[in-house]
């Protein structure tokens, strides 16, 4: 068994039309394909490489509990790779989203990054490369 790629990434949205206009506004993405299935609703949105981000809006929502970044066992984030730290930096400023560290350079790494929050609550880690 190999594996080939990813396929998509999922985040359970609080509000659809909310997280939309996030990932079109702050990231620019493409919106891609709907599927009603019948309990939830699938929204695609289309990433570099093939990769579609999927948004889920469940007709029933039930409350997440509170996320920490120090909480174990569990998925933190996901992170895209831009061209322009600061560009994106400067739009998440003008819409209000909630950025929880700011662009910074990260030497181990070797790349600078910022951390964001969605409308959903997920963390969303951006790096550019030095």
């Amino acid at each position: 068994m190999k594996i080939k790629a990813i396929d998509h990434i999922t985040i359970n949205v609080k509000d659809l039309e909310t997280s939309k206009k996030f990932y079109e506004t702050v990231f620019g993405l493409t919106f891609c394909g709907y599927i009603d299935m019948g309990d939830h609703n699938l929204t695609y949105y289309q990433l570099p490489g093939g990769v579609r981000l999927e948004l889920i809006d469940f007709t029933e929502k039930v409350p997440a509990p509170e996320h920490k970044v120090t909480n174990t066992g569990i998925y933190r984030h996901f992170c895209l790779t831009v061209d322009n730290l600061d560009e994106l930096y400067e739009t998440c400023k003008k819409y209000n989203v909630n950025v929880t560290d700011a662009p910074s350079f990260i030497e181990k790494l070797g790349v600078r990054n910022m951390l964001l929050i969605d409308p959903a609550g997920v963390e969303v880690e951006v790096f550019e490369e030095a």
